[in-house]
């Protein structure tokens, strides 16, 4: 009778070491955060800074201050609007901002079917 031995067991392979896995976590950390930067800015045209500065609520109307800087030659519409605890825009109304300056400030007053919980000025563009 025959009896073989079976070799041994090929080493695991080796292990990473720590300097490995920091620069592993260093470049996903950098690609996360290049990643969250794109998202912050998508849909926006670049140049262009709406700010809401202050907006006042009533049970039936929502009066909104803001500013929009751009540049002097540009023409601008942006949205304003008004919405409930849902994030539901109860109004909105579009406002454009005239060549000639590179800062406005502004007012509305929108006309609400029920209390709004905040408004904003957004999606600005040229046109």
């Amino acid at each position: 009778m025959t009896t073989s031995v079976s070799k041994p067991a090929a080493p695991a392979e080796p292990r990473r070491g720590r300097l490995g896995m920091v620069v592993a976590g260093s470049l996903a950390a950098l690609l996360a955060g290049g990643i969250g930067i794109l998202a912050a800015y998508t849909g926006q045209t670049p140049g262009i800074v709406p700010q809401t500065v202050s907006y006042d609520i009533t049970d039936t109307s929502v009066t909104i201050n803001y500013t929009v800087a751009k540049g002097t030659d540009d023409e601008v519409r942006c949205t304003v609007d008004a919405y409930d605890t849902d994030f539901a825009i109860l109004a909105q109304k579009e406002v454009s901002v005239p060549a000639g300056k590179s800062s406005v400030k502004g007012t509305e007053t929108l006309a609400t079917p029920r209390r709004a919980t905040g408004a904003r000025i957004r999606d600005c563009r040229t046109g």
